[in-house]
């Protein structure tokens, strides 16, 4: 795979953690394009999505790229005692040229599940 060349990350208004019912469920999630003029609505979930940690040992994207673009942490993420449970998606919408990178966790409190997105990085779309 080649490896994921990012754009920007896009700034993320609202709420972060969107609550679910079960970790199966789909969620949508709106974001602007990268010129700021269009809303795109990802569909999201657990289904559809993989891990994160993939990409990372395949080398398809860094830890460095990842904390340069404030999803998490450097140091968190080279600690070998932490596991990292991020999921990602990349989108293509028609009314847009982009390619978007969407960096999430599902988590559980008390059984309450839900969505928390860390992030949204536009990425080159020669990625694909």
């Amino acid at each position: 795979m080649t490896k994921i060349s990012i754009i920007k990350k896009i700034q993320l208004g609202g709420g972060r953690s969107l609550p679910i019912e079960t970790p199966d469920s789909e969620v949508h999630f709106n974001f602007y394009c990268g010129n700021g003029r269009i809303k795109h609505e990802a569909i999201i979930s657990f289904k559809t999505s993989n891990f994160l940690s993939s990409l990372i040992k395949t080398g398809v994207i860094t830890n460095q790229d990842l904390a340069q673009n404030n999803i998490i942490k450097l140091e968190y993420l080279e600690n070998p005692n932490t596991a990292i449970s991020f999921r990602y998606q990349i989108c293509n919408f028609k009314d847009c040229q982009n390619t978007y990178l969407l960096i999430f966790d599902i988590h559980e409190n008390r059984g309450y599940y839900g969505f928390y997105i860390y992030g949204v990085l536009q990425i080159e779309n020669n990625f694909l």
